[in-house]
């Protein structure tokens, strides 16, 4: 499938995304805490609406720079909205494909973007191109061929998801990018490579199940309408998908588990 098809099905519709910004560093990019320290400079790779790239900007402080890249035109306004109180944040709209600056960073930071990348070894590579000697590339992102349900969700949300998963196969997209991310920072160099769990976990009768459990329904709704213009599923499918599944976590749905592992290296 050709370059262009994978960057149209990997921009962001344009509208409201509850997902990006319920996000913040300490509750989806918590992996990065161990490395944010006042005075230092972090590239977010994906930044979306900046809400986790603000996170960071608290944390490196006032003597500290971030920058955060993405492709969303929208996105980066938005992000750019919530930022006039830092001074040490900026957002540039960009591709990292592209992207190009003479700054190099004590951190670049990527999470849950390389699932929408078709060439995520030439993403990396550039990344690491950006990173100081001594710093650390740090990659956050999910293999969705092992996400787990508990009781089964219903058929209508099974198919829908199945749809999903070979729309963006058949786009380039590894939805089984989390497992082979060890294997690529191996082979560009990288140092001390690290692997850690990061599983979203949700359980009924937890704070936030309900929220949690429902990213499929959110995903129906927003990139659903894609799925069915590219004829990967019907719009009857999607919309009995997302009715369907929200009266499933309501009624039988007890847990839901998405597979997401933290992979850093550092460059020497």
């Amino acid at each position: 499938m050709s370059n262009e098809t994978a960057t149209t099905r990997a921009a962001m519709p344009q509208v409201a995304n509850p997902i990006l910004d319920r996000r913040t560093v300490e509750n989806s990019n918590r992996n990065l805490l161990k490395h944010l320290r006042a005075g230092i400079s972090v590239l977010d790779v994906g930044c979306g609406s900046g809400a986790i790239t603000r996170g960071i900007a608290e944390r490196v402080g006032p003597q500290g720079r971030v920058l955060g890249i993405d492709p969303g035109e929208k996105l980066i306004a938005e992000a750019r909205q919530h930022a006039v109180d830092f001074p040490q944040l900026a957002f540039q709209q960009a591709d990292i494909y592209q992207f190009e600056t003479e700054e190099r960073f004590d951190i670049v930071t990527c999470a849950r973007v390389l699932q929408w990348l078709n060439r995520p070894e030439d993403a990396l590579a550039r990344m690491k191109n950006l990173v100081k000697p001594g710093g650390w590339l740090a990659v956050l992102d999910y293999n969705h061929e092992k996400i787990e349900w508990k009781l089964g969700p219903p058929v209508s949300m099974q198919r829908f998801y199945g749809a999903f998963l070979h729309w963006r196969q058949e786009a380039g997209f590894d939805n089984a990018i989390a497992d082979h991310l060890k294997a690529l920072f191996k082979q560009l160099g990288l140092e001390s490579v690290t692997v850690e769990p990061q599983l979203e976990v949700s359980r009924k009768g937890e704070p936030g199940f309900a929220v949690a459990s429902r990213i499929w329904s959110e995903v129906g709704e927003i990139r659903g309408p894609q799925l069915v213009k590219d004829g990967f599923i019907t719009e009857e499918d999607r919309l009995q998908a997302i009715t369907e599944y929200d009266q499933w976590i309501v009624t039988t749905g007890e847990s839901m588990q998405l597979y997401l592992l933290a992979v850093e290296g550092r460059k020497e």
